[in-house]
């Protein structure tokens, strides 16, 4: 990748984590519930590819004469999205330990909720509830923290991949063998 996909890629990444910053800040403000929201996650997920794919294909449009491998459109995008990924963890770290430190809680609170109305609707028996419920609340501890938030970081890396895959799917154009 020259310096000026990289200059892109960098920029687009910078975009989506914006957008994904605001998006975080108004859910925040609306209703915290949804900031564990598997659905609310899921859309997340959407918009980050809808996102990164735009990013590609202008890129690919203006830049490449409208044609790039899966390869190269690998790297734009993996690139963008791990830009994306630090923005976005830098800040986590800021708004669960410095704006509000009280929010890992509540959120916490509500995860154990959603788990608990989930298995009574699975019919779980209480032993099993309580012993799940109790992981969870084990597993989560910390994982807010600025240790948390690093530790996690090979998720980022993994999550940008994914991303990158699908993404580079959709934008790779090859150019006509024939022209």
């Amino acid at each position: 990748m020259d310096s000026s996909s990289s200059t892109e890629a960098i920029k687009g990444g910078l975009i989506v984590g914006l957008i994904s910053i605001i998006l975080t800040m108004l859910i925040y403000t609306i209703d915290i519930s949804l900031m564990v929201d598997w659905k609310f996650s899921l859309g997340s997920f959407a918009l980050s590819i809808i996102l990164y794919s735009y990013f590609g294909k202008k890129y690919r449009d203006d830049h490449l004469e409208g044609f790039i491998s899966f390869g190269d459109a690998f790297k734009f995008i993996f690139i963008a999205s791990i830009i994306g990924a630090i923005l976005n963890g830098v800040f986590s770290i800021l708004l669960f330990n410095f704006i509000d430190p009280e929010l890992p809680e509540i959120l916490i609170e509500q995860v154990l909720k959603n788990t608990e109305s989930m298995m009574e609707t699975f019919g779980a028996p209480a032993e099993e509830m309580d012993k799940a419920l109790e992981q969870i609340e084990n597993d989560m501890a910390g994982k807010f923290s600025v240790g948390g938030i690093l530790q996690g970081s090979w998720a980022w890396l993994l999550g940008a991949g994914l991303v990158s895959l699908i993404c580079g799917a959709i934008i790779k154009k090859k150019r006509p063998e024939f022209e």
